[in-house]
């Protein structure tokens, strides 16, 4: 001892300490180095000496001391230790369960900012701390350690394809999945089930197993999960890669691109769930799921429609010409039973220059000197190759229509005839530039100021006029006794809408001159226009709903006039039929804020609660979303061959417990609130209840193909400081959010802070693994320059 120190470690290097845990039946190999301290002697013995040792270790019972010994280096023992430092990190103590085989035995720790200063002070330099430690390269990959599991496992969280082994936030684009879409396979394109990138290039050829296919629905199923660079020709590369993802129809594919422009910590971007858009008729609450199960989707229904009582008349319809054709100046029609029209004296002009020359003249539009048919065109306007005309037919003569008469005002005959009034004509060959001269006028529609059935134009165009009826009436009722009309006025349409302001007191009409309306006819009038009137049809509301096998029948149905949202509260069923309390499909209303639209789901297949809707989407998983197919085609490529037994299979939580149903409750809910689900708050809670949420390899309920998911909302506000989850962008965590109207939110990490965006929003992809217990690293500190290195040897 006067000249020899000595160092006891474990066979690894690990320092023995205090507390450390000897599992029984195990064993452990100490090793212990001599080192002669400074100042011995230099005439050391020149022949071999033993040395007396002595080692003495006190073993007791384990208790809340207690401590793996971090040997070899594993990356649970990192967190592991930054929590028992409790600068950096924190146990979680909450419920959790990480596996769907496993009981869990280990303790969760987590990275960890709050210290009561949270936005401020030192969270910003712990955070840029945390961000610095939690580094880590595997399988070549970026990562960053989010936490550990209750298996001893650690959770990681994709980054990026590092740099010269270094992780830092400087890295450029690199190859990942975009936003999926469809695409039409009807030629004999090559597919690989692998795909080569060269990065100098840039470009992308197919491998692995190839095969040449034309898609349809006998060779679909075959060619989902391969790549192909849509190129009939094998050894073709390609800048843009696609991956086929799912079935569109016989003749076409969903595909996702895979691009290289991808952000440097996520591996592409995609929708949760793609659903065309902002398309309502595609979106469903089921759509919240990782899998998910019967789509209802949404729908709208106005409470207010539009009854337009006017009509359009096209005037001037085009074709193209051609000097093929034959024309004429005038026309013979013979007589009623061969009605067939002849060009007289038929005549071909030299070129298309002569097409101006046309205007006025007859045509078939064909090719043949001797064609005679029952129609025939006049030629009102020529522009270009291009001519507008009037057909005759059925023995109909310009002469008929050429000039169209119009008037101020119009005098009823009393023997069911009307005279125009003030009358002015043009002829149709005038008509492209005189049509604004004719807007709010009376015609026949003929050269004549006389007829049964005059019109009122409502408006103009170079081709067209649209009009009213002038001869129609419409009865009108201030009130109404069941479906018949009281205090009734029967009007005409045109004096109805030129003079609205006369006939506010009548709210009622059938829409015809009866004064006793169907119950489908029955329109109770909110407002007149130039044109029509918009109206509330008869509409009753059910507080829940009946099936015969065949038709749909409304339990208590109601009328709701004028529009009670706290009736609807109550009675969310309805019919779609105007006037009807039976139908053979029926309607939910979730959701109405007061607006001029109703949000519903249609009940299919004789389901009669929107609970039962709601179980069908939201616990039954049959189709995987998108975003689950893009993250599970990367896994394959990247991670399946070489790296997937370093992975362990952990639950992914899709949580869709509901916090609050708002207007989804069969007793009764308030249409303005939206759907809550568990997520809606930001609670830092690990546990997932339902077992089809519990997203795992081992799980047939809620099965994945690969072991990688997401991380969801409640482990991201775990960390108590968002900075620590940005990445210069946004990217969709597991976590449902809210149904509002017609749009699913889902969690997702914007920047520096957690929020929600729709499921067919196009957002990032992190795709999340957890690594197996006991998997060790072998250099590293965990800085972005110098991150943990995962042993795979």
């Amino acid at each position: 001892q006067k000249y020899l120190d000595y160092i006891v470690t474990y066979e690894d290097g690990v320092s023995l300490a205090e507390n450390q845990r000897l599992n029984a039946g195990t064993s452990e190999t100490l090793r212990i180095a001599f080192i002669y301290k400074e100042g011995a002697p230099e005439d050391y013995p020149d022949e071999d000496e033993d040395i007396p040792i002595e080692v003495s270790i006190t073993y007791v019972q384990e208790d809340e001391d207690a401590e793996d010994v971090n040997h070899p280096p594993t990356l649970y023992n990192v967190l592991k230790d930054a929590a028992k430092d409790g600068t950096y990190a924190a146990q979680y103590t909450g419920n959790h369960h990480d596996s769907f085989t496993e009981v869990p035995s280990k303790k969760i720790y987590y990275w960890h900012v709050d210290d009561g200063s949270h936005w401020y002070g030192s969270a910003f330099t712990k955070a840029d701390a945390i961000l610095d430690k939690n580094n880590v390269i595997f399988a070549g990959q970026c990562w960053r350690m989010i936490r550990t599991t209750d298996t001893g496992g650690v959770k990681l969280l994709y980054n990026g394809e590092p740099v010269d082994n270094k992780c830092l936030s400087t890295r450029g684009t690199h190859v990942g999945y975009n936003k999926r879409m469809s695409q039409n396979f009807a030629s004999n394109y090559w597919y690989g089930t692998d795909y080569s990138f060269n990065s100098t290039t840039q470009v992308f050829t197919i491998s692995g197993t190839t095969e040449q296919a034309i898609w349809n629905d006998n060779t679909s199923s075959g060619l989902i999960g391969k790549y192909t660079c849509l190129s009939s020709n094998k050894n073709d590369s390609c800048s843009t890669l696609y991956y086929v993802e799912s079935y569109y129809n016989a003749n076409s594919a969903y595909l996702i691109p895979l691009k290289y422009n991808s952000k440097y910590s996520e591996f592409g971007k995609t929708e949760f769930n793609a659903t065309f858009n902002f398309n309502l008729y595609y979106r469903s609450p089921a759509h919240a799921g990782y899998m998910y199960g019967d789509v209802y989707t949404f729908n709208s229904a106005k409470t207010l429609k539009t009854q337009s009582l006017t009509a359009s008349q096209n005037l001037l319809p085009s074709a193209t010409l051609d000097t093929s054709y034959w024309f004429a100046d005038s026309i013979d029609y013979g007589n009623i039973a061969a009605n067939k029209y002849s060009l007289i004296n038929p005549y071909r002009v030299n070129s298309t220059a002569d097409y101006s020359s046309l205007v006025g003249k007859y045509t078939f539009r064909n090719a043949s000197q001797t064609y005679s048919v029952g129609n025939v065109y006049y030629i009102a306007l020529v522009n270009d190759s291009k001519m507008y005309f009037r057909q005759l037919k059925n023995g109909e003569l310009m002469s008929d229509f050429d000039p169209i008469v119009f008037g101020d005002s119009i005098t009823d005959n009393g023997n069911g005839t009307y005279t125009i009034n003030n009358t002015t004509s043009v002829t149709l060959t005038n008509w492209n530039t005189d049509y604004a001269n004719f807007n709010n006028k009376y015609t026949c529609n003929t050269s004549s100021a006389t007829c049964e059935a005059p019109r009122y134009v409502t408006s103009t165009t170079a081709t067209n006029y649209k009009y009213l009826s002038a001869g129609d009436k419409i009865m009108l009722g201030k009130g109404r006794d069941g479906l018949s009309l009281t205090e009734t006025l029967l009007v005409r349409e045109d004096e109805l809408l030129l003079n609205s302001n006369n006939y506010n007191d009548y709210k009622y009409t059938c829409n015809s001159t009866d004064s006793t309306c169907a119950a489908t006819t029955l329109k109770k009038i909110d407002s007149f226009s130039t044109t029509g009137y918009d109206y509330k049809p008869l509409r009753y509301f059910g507080s829940g709903v009946e099936w015969n096998g065949t038709n749909y029948t409304l339990i208590d149905p109601i009328e709701i006039e004028p529009f009670d949202e706290s009736a609807m509260s109550t009675h969310h069923y309805m019919c779609l039929t105007d006037g009807t309390t039976e139908c053979s499909t029926v309607v939910y209303i979730y959701y109405y804020t007061g607006t001029d639209s109703m949000i519903y789901i249609t009940l299919k297949d004789g389901v009669t609660t929107v609970a039962k809707a709601l179980e069908g989407m939201l616990t039954k998983n049959t189709t995987s979303s998108t975003i689950k197919n893009a993250i599970e085609a990367w896994y394959k490529h990247y991670l399946l061959e070489d790296y997937d037994e370093y992975i362990e299979d952990t639950i992914f939580c899709n949580d869709r417990s509901i916090k609050s149903l708002g207007g989804w409750k069969d007793d009764g809910g308030i249409t303005t609130e939206p759907l809550k689900f568990k997520g809606y708050d930001e609670i830092p809670d690990l546990s997932c209840a339902n077992i089809t949420d519990q997203f795992s390899v081992s799980n047939p309920n809620a099965p994945l193909i690969y072991k990688v998911g997401l991380i969801t909302s409640p482990e991201m506000a775990l960390i108590e400081y968002d900075d620590l989850g940005a990445s210069g962008g946004e990217y969709f965590l597991a976590t449902p959010y809210y149904v509002s109207g017609g749009f699913i939110n889902i969690r997702v990490q914007i920047f520096n802070d957690i929020n929600g965006r729709y499921t067919n929003d196009d957002n990032g992809v992190r795709p999340a693994i957890s690594l197996k217990p006991g998997i060790t690293y072998s250099s590293g500190d965990g800085s972005m320059a110098n991150p943990y290195v995962v042993n795979t040897d």
